[in-house]
């Protein structure tokens, strides 16, 4: 599939898109390897996503499916968040074990970023990111929190560590449970 083609523009796009998809991603997406498309709709019309703890190797099947305003996404190291973004995320969960380069989503809107399991380059870049309202954080050190004008409500699990200091006002809720993410695979 060329990066200019849209799997939604024709039916031979869709099936082009479905061929060159890995594995894992066709898993994802349709519970399947098969090479045989499944039906474009209602995939390309969800407005949720998960990898559901699977390390799919790319992030660039996302940039396709343009409906997705929540995605829960995991990968192992070399997160590349380009295809993620030209569009406002409502929920977005990076997943690792990572390291993640938030400046590549550089003026991204996203309304809620969940954070587990990964190393962030560089905290100050979350400054960029339009609109953070609400940060949560799961298993690591994350240092200290940029000043971040928008962002209302910080939750923590687990054993993470993180200076609110430049953030006076921010609601901090720790939750000594689990962390479990908000939707699963039978949810989108």
């Amino acid at each position: 599939m060329t990066r200019g083609a849209n799997p939604s523009d024709s039916d031979q796009d869709w099936a082009d898109f479905w061929i060159n998809l890995w594995p894992a991603w066709r898993r994802v997406l349709a519970g399947t390897e098969s090479s045989t498309p499944p039906p474009a709709d209602p995939i390309l019309g969800r407005r949720r996503l998960t990898t559901d703890y699977t390390w799919v190797g790319t992030f660039e099947p996302v940039r396709y499916l343009t409906a997705v305003t929540q995605a829960l996404l995991w990968d192992e190291n070399g997160m590349d968040l380009r295809p993620l973004t030209g569009r406002r995320w409502e929920l977005l969960l990076l997943g690792g074990p990572a390291v993640v380069d938030i400046g590549e989503l550089s003026g991204t809107p996203v309304d809620h970023l969940i954070l587990t399991v990964v190393d962030v380059r560089d905290p100050a870049r979350l400054r960029e990111l339009p609109g953070l309202r609400s940060l949560t954080l799961t298993h690591g050190d994350f240092g200290e929190l940029p000043p971040l004008d928008h962002l209302t409500e910080l939750h923590t699990y687990g054993q993470v560590t993180v200076d609110t200091t430049h953030n006076p006002s921010l609601r901090v809720t720790h939750h000594d449970e689990i962390y479990l993410p908000p939707f699963g695979p039978a949810d989108v």
